[in-house]
């Protein structure tokens, strides 16, 4: 498949999802070696979960049929830029390449925006609306000391 027939199938699952209640058009695909391994669109308001984004649900199937977390050598095809919440997955999942379809621009003109959430990622966790207060600071050291000694430890 090519790159555009794949976006394509992303571009219908997004469409699908939308005779949905509350659906949105978000849907990706992950692909290896030129074989579809992952697939998702946005489930948020079905799945009653604010994380199931198009990105998010199709990096979970990959990494369910894969077995494994490191999405190394595959690459994301996405029906919009991905927002920070999906820019980080798609790092943490260490996916090669991405090509998207719709942008954050065009999603503004429309009337979706993300971006009070990039105003208030970049915002010094002091200044952000969410009041955030330091506990127990002594006793996570000593958590996050004793993980880096652990034999198990993979930063």
């Amino acid at each position: 498949m090519t790159p555009e027939q794949i976006m394509a199938r992303a571009i219908d699952i997004g469409r699908a999802g939308l005779h949905e209640k509350d659906a949105r058009p978000f849907a990706a695909i992950v692909v290896r070696q030129g074989e579809i391994v992952g697939e998702g669109r946005s489930q948020q308001k079905t799945l009653n979960d604010p994380t199931a984004h198009g990105e998010i649900v199709a990096i979970r199937d990959a990494c369910k049929r894969l077995g494994t977390t490191d999405l190394s050598g595959c690459e994301i095809y996405t029906t919009c830029e991905p927002c920070l919440l999906c820019v980080a997955a798609i790092w943490w999942a260490k996916i090669s390449k991405m090509y998207y379809a719709h942008t954050q621009e065009e999603c503004e003109r429309i009337g979706f925006s993300t971006k009070g959430l990039v105003d208030e990622a970049t915002r010094p966790l002091a200044s952000r609306k969410l009041p955030a207060q330091r506990i127990c600071a002594k006793e996570a050291n000593l958590l996050f000391e004793e993980w880096a000694a652990s034999p198990n430890f993979q930063p």
